[in-house]
């Protein structure tokens, strides 16, 4: 998403919103604001809190001049990069806003060559093998899910079962994105292996790996925007 010139994209990622959260706590020009048939209503945040007992945020309002229509939804913009995210469901205190953790916001792209991270409904995968001999009906082929991507590298979720494949065969092959084969395969390199990954991406029956792979050549453009709309 670009907005006045500007790249944004949205994160899934819990320990990433909850980072943007805590650096914003800091910040004094935090605020939220409501669209109604009037137009739209904007109030200062003062401050708030992130409540790790009971899992929720707490906005306290420089004031109450401009009620929150319980209504209607909030928007809150953070002064940490540009964030923004939106909140459906809250309770209101005295000149305070009470909401869960959110679980996506938009936030300003800051690498220069952007990520795309997949909203966990969607099912995007590719193929990846060891080499490109041998036939695909050898079992050295991998189909696995992608979370995020950039022209320079990918996010995936492995289940813990291919732990040694990864580990024997660092350097591989993206041969396929979702259903469209490479005619020239890309080479990408295992950077890490990790045991956190955000449970929304992850299948509750198995245990799974986020493992991140840097890219040594490029998709062709029309493959990679296909892939990641």
């Amino acid at each position: 998403m670009n907005v006045n010139g500007q790249s944004y994209r949205t994160s899934y990622e819990y320990r990433e919103i909850l980072r943007i959260l805590q650096k914003a706590s800091t910040l004094q020009e935090n605020f939220l604001w409501q669209a109604h048939a009037l137009g739209k209503s904007v109030v200062a945040i003062h401050h708030f809190e992130i409540d790790f007992v009971e899992r929720e945020v707490v906005l306290f309002l420089d004031h109450h001049r401009n009620r929150i229509d319980p209504e209607l939804p909030v928007y809150v913009k953070l002064d940490y990069r540009s964030s923004v995210f939106k909140v459906s469901t809250y309770r209101q205190g005295t000149n305070s806003v009470h909401f869960p953790f959110p679980q996506e916001l938009k936030t300003l792209e800051l690498r220069a060559n952007p990520r795309h991270t997949f909203h966990p409904a969607q099912e995007k995968a590719i193929s990846l093998r060891p080499s490109l001999g041998g036939n695909k009906k050898d079992g050295l082929e991998l189909h696995v899910r992608v979370m995020d991507i950039s022209q320079f590298g990918i996010g995936l979720v492995v289940s813990e079962q291919n732990r040694a494949f990864l580990k024997n065969n660092r350097i591989l092959w993206i041969t396929q994105l979702q259903e469209i084969e490479l005619e020239y395969p890309v080479l990408a390199e295992v950077v890490y292996i990790s045991s956190e990954v955000d449970p929304k991406f992850t299948n509750r029956k198995q245990k799974d790996l986020k493992v991140g792979l840097k890219l040594s050549g490029v998709f062709p453009n029309n493959i990679y925007k296909k892939f990641i709309s």
